[in-house]
């Protein structure tokens, strides 16, 4: 009787994995809804693939809250960071064909990129600057508010210092991508733009997908909020350029075309039929390569998981005992999650027009569970308790900030002894001038008011960039200010104090 009991035990085995990652609509729709009303997201989609198949694609609430016009499962979304994994799609495209390697040193494809390590500059490889292993800090200002160009924004961060050292720890780096993209177009001949629009959006059919702002002003898109969390409410979120973060974050996609992407990496690089990229060379792509220190808040994020990773793309962990290889993404009060359950050869994606990230993830959670037949668990809860909670933190530590002010003091010179020209090798100029009895810093794209806090420190706050920064002035051997100190970098003199 053992065999038969085996055999009926394995077939209740089967029948009830069946039966766990089965997709009940009304289901899906009941947990988006309750996610949406309990994080107040405007407009929200969402793709299910199992089995090569995409299952159930919907839409819910509206574009903007203005027009109040409806999501569509073709409404375009911003999905930020999860743009990388096209980008090192494209590299295994292109290993495939003989014409880079993971393993080629950065300056073989793009020539200009140093870092200002001497030792890591010598060794630095494409998989290094996918894999969040350089040591270089984010320093995204550098895309974020200048007009550079993709070649200058790489070539100013060789004059970065690196803060940890090289290949020994994990620390998310989106110009590192910037610069996988301009191998992407060494390589090819191509744009990363390009390539990736007539190799990957085009092969997999994603219609409406594109990398370019113009293209998604024009379309069908979804407007962007962000998260007042004092005044418990949303406000509008000003767009800003994605050319040049391009390879890390410029792909905007729809429900409907990212079931298609979705189906592509679970069927290991097919796409009805066509093997668009080698399974071995995609599987590199979802290798674990740098480990990612579960500790304090980020343990507390991934409650369920062990061991976390990135890999080239995508990060890899254990949820309640299943594999899941995901990405999220952030941008111009856009969110986006990409989740994998390969060895349940099931997926989703979910996009949403608000900048709460936590949402996304109590959301991942919840459809997880679902997909794999685990106990359901109200993670709305949880993570809006989290969510808070890092607010609270967040103000805390300014009120602390602010306890530890020495009152009673003055700038240690004449306000009109700041006034002047500061150069910095990666960031360029700052310019400090004198107006209505104050003082303003002008650093490309943005305007600072400084408000003094403490001797020669000044605050530069800007809300709606969401910019808390102290500017320290420092004094030379002879008593003039000739530097000051923003974004963690040293900006030098280099001008006489102006006459205002």
């Amino acid at each position: 009787m053992r065999p038969l009991a085996l055999v009926v035990s394995l077939a209740l085995t089967l029948s009830a994995l069946g039966q766990q990652i089965a997709v009940d609509p009304k289901t899906v729709d009941r947990m988006m809804l309750a996610t949406m009303k309990a994080w107040q997201i405007p407009g929200a989609a969402v793709a299910i693939v199992k089995n090569d198949r995409v299952v159930y694609v919907a839409s819910y609430g509206v574009k903007d809250l203005d027009a109040k016009q409806p999501v569509s499962v073709d409404t375009l979304f911003q999905i930020g960071s999860t743009s990388k994994a096209f980008t090192t799609t494209a590299l295994a495209m292109l290993a495939d064909e003989g014409k880079l390697s993971f393993d080629d040193p950065v300056r073989k494809h793009v020539d200009y990129f140093h870092l200002a390590d001497l030792c890591a500059d010598s060794q630095v490889t494409i998989r290094d600057i996918v894999s969040h292993r350089t040591g270089l800090p984010r320093r995204d200002e550098l895309w974020d508010y200048t007009p550079m160009t993709r070649e200058q924004v790489i070539r100013s961060m060789g004059s970065i210092e690196l803060s940890k050292p090289f290949r020994t720890a994990y620390q998310y780096q989106n110009i590192m991508f910037i610069a996988a993209g301009e191998a992407v177009a060494h390589a090819s001949g191509l744009s990363w733009d390009d390539f990736v629009r007539t190799r990957i959006f085009r092969k997999l059919a994603m219609t409406r997908t594109t990398t370019a702002d113009a293209e998604w002003s024009a379309a069908d898109h979804a407007s962007g909020y962000r998260w007042d969390w004092k005044k418990q409410s949303i406000a509008p979120q000003q767009p800003d350029d994605t050319t040049t973060i391009g390879a890390g974050g410029a792909v905007k996609s729809s429900a409907r075309d990212m079931g298609n992407w979705l189906r592509f990496q679970l069927a290991n690089g097919v796409f009805d039929g066509t093997q668009l990229v080698s399974a071995e060379m995609l599987g590199e792509t979802k290798t674990p390569h740098t480990a990612i220190r579960l500790e304090n808040s980020t343990r507390d994020t991934h409650p369920e998981t062990n061991v976390m990773s990135y890999a080239m793309g995508w990060s890899v962990q254990d949820y309640r005992g299943e594999l899941l290889v995901s990405h999220s993404g952030a941008l111009n009060g856009f969110r986006a999650h990409v989740d994998l359950l390969p060895r349940r050869n099931s997926g989703f994606v979910l996009l949403s027009n608000l900048g709460r990230g936590m949402a996304l993830v109590a959301l991942r959670n919840t459809l997880a569970d679902m997909l794999t037949g685990k106990p359901a668990r109200e993670w709305n809860s949880y993570y809006l308790m989290l969510d808070r909670k890092a607010d609270e933190k967040a103000e805390k530590e300014k009120q602390d900030r602010k306890a530890k002010r020495k009152t009673g003091t003055s700038p240690t010179r004449p306000l009109g002894d700041y006034a002047g020209v500061y150069e910095n090798a990666a960031y360029g100029s700052a310019k400090v001038t004198l107006a209505d009895g104050g003082l303003v810093l002008q650093w490309n794209q943005l305007t600072l008011p400084l408000t003094h806090f403490h001797y020669d420190v000044f605050s530069a706050e800007l809300e709606e960039e969401d910019i808390d920064e102290e500017v320290k002035f420092a004094l030379s051997p002879e008593g003039e200010i000739d530097a000051l100190t923003l974004f963690g970098e040293s900006f030098r003199r280099s001008f006489p104090r102006s006459s205002q």
